[in-house]
């Protein structure tokens, strides 16, 4: 008898999954380039279209409404197409109507297109995140789950650098990169991504692809064992946890400062990238640099994500989390008094947005970390979808909340609202009682995206 888990955690870490990995981490990384098209064309739209900032304050808000229901809709649907099928299907069901964008020429038909690439967008995540967890060897499990998630920022910053290169006059050019790179990601996949092993190993009518498999992981299965995924059975305790628990009395509190830090920190990344290039692009500044302000915004990301990371193991969790929180709201504020002139150098903004980006994304990508060591095993896929799935409702209302600022106070308003929220943030973070203790080794803070 062969525990499918098992051999896969004993085996060695061969070329053929490193490189099913590094294919599933792609759709990571189309999540936090196609979340910022929108954003990024804003300009442009406005430009070409003779609309105003207003007209679109809605559009957001659908398409995050999207990804939250695609998120959940097809993260049930992975588990009973398989990760590889409904991964594919999901890419492609952003890149048709993200295809269809760049022949618009105004704002009502964004609404149904937004929401149908969010379902697909939203799918992408807990599927990818899935295959990179099930593919990969427990003692490097940690290594493949990081860089994925690190992902997010690394798109962001490659839609950066596309879109300041793309004139206002030619935006159709965003959408059809947009569009066509997940469609050469979905034939990549089709022909290099497997499925995986521990969802083959609990449907018998797939003995042989399993086999093949596992034989491509230089893991071959004994010819006439019989398989088995005690993981698999494990998660559907785990399914079972109620909401109710994840309030008792003893991880209350926990699970309130949990819930609290993703809504807020969530509300303030999407806030920020909505309308960042439009506040740029409304103060004048040429499109090459409001453009690459996004770029930077999400370079900070990526080094403050893994420096984020590297601090949970040395200095523990509450005290990486405070200093990075804490360090978002005085980025905050001080972008919030740097004057928007075109006609002076731009570097010292340029700085405080990738200050602001690095920190309030090294947040929200570690924050991942700290749930999984929160909860005991027994509830702790549970405990992180509600966290995460809570934190979605900050990104859905982003668009509406920027705007409002925008209205009420302008573009300096408009930082020191999202520094109060990631104030509010570090309130949450305080009322954490379970923090990562010094020193402990990132694997174990990782286990929850097993499942």
């Amino acid at each position: 008898m062969v525990d499918i888990s098992r051999a896969i955690d004993a085996g060695k870490w061969s070329n053929y999954q490193k490189l099913a990995i590094l294919i599933a981490a792609l759709a990571i990384i189309l999540d936090g380039f196609a979340n910022q098209a929108l954003a990024l064309s804003i300009p442009m739209f406005i430009k070409m279209w003779h609309v105003t900032r207003d007209d679109f304050k809605w559009v957001g808000v659908v398409g995050y409404a999207g990804m939250a229901v695609g998120t959940v809709a097809f993260g049930i649907l992975g588990d009973k197409w398989g990760r590889r099928n409904t991964l594919m299907a999901c890419v492609l069901l952003f890149a048709v109507p993200t295809l269809a964008i760049a022949f618009l020429s105004n704002v009502p038909p964004l609404y149904p297109l937004r929401f149908i690439g969010g379902l697909g967008l939203g799918g992408c995540m807990p599927n990818a995140t899935a295959l990179l967890a099930e593919l990969t060897p427990a003692k490097n499990r940690s290594i493949a789950v990081t860089c994925g998630i690190v992902g997010i920022p690394v798109g962001g910053t490659l839609g950066g650098y596309i879109a300041a290169g793309v004139p206002a006059e030619h935006w159709q050019n965003l959408y059809l990169m947009s569009g066509a790179i997940p469609i050469v990601i979905a034939i990549i996949m089709f022909f290099v991504l497997p499925e995986s092993p521990r969802y083959l190993a609990v449907r018998p009518d797939r003995r042989a692809d399993l086999d093949k498999l596992m034989a491509k992981f230089g893991n071959p299965i004994p010819a006439g064992s019989t398989v088995i995924d005690n993981a698999d059975n494990a998660g559907k305790v785990k399914a079972k946890v109620s909401l109710g628990a994840l309030f008792g009395s003893d991880i209350r509190w926990d699970s309130i400062g949990l819930w609290g830090a993703m809504f807020f920190t969530l509300l303030s990344v999407y806030g920020v990238i909505n309308w960042l290039p439009t506040i740029l692009a409304q103060a004048k500044y040429p499109g090459s640099l409001t453009g690459s302000s996004l770029f930077w915004f999400n370079v900070g990301g990526v080094v403050a994500a893994l420096g984020g990371a590297a601090c949970f193991n040395r200095f523990g969790s509450k005290a990486a989390l405070i200093v990075m929180a804490g360090g978002a709201v005085l980025a905050s504020l001080w972008i919030s008094v740097i004057p928007l002139d075109p006609t002076r150098s731009a570097t010292t903004l340029l700085v405080a947005i990738a200050l602001q980006g690095g920190l309030i994304n090294g947040v929200q990508t570690v924050m991942y970390a700290l749930a999984a060591f929160v909860y005991p095993t027994e509830m702790r896929s549970a405990g992180i979808g509600w966290a995460v799935g809570f934190g979605r409702l900050g990104s859905i209302i982003s668009p509406l909340v920027g705007i409002y600022l925008l209205d009420a106070a302008g573009p300096n308003g408009f930082f020191v609202g999202f520094a109060v929220t990631m104030a509010l943030s570090l309130t949450s973070i305080l009322l954490i009682r379970r923090h990562m203790p010094k020193r402990i080794k990132l694997v174990a803070a990782v286990p929850a995206l097993e499942a």
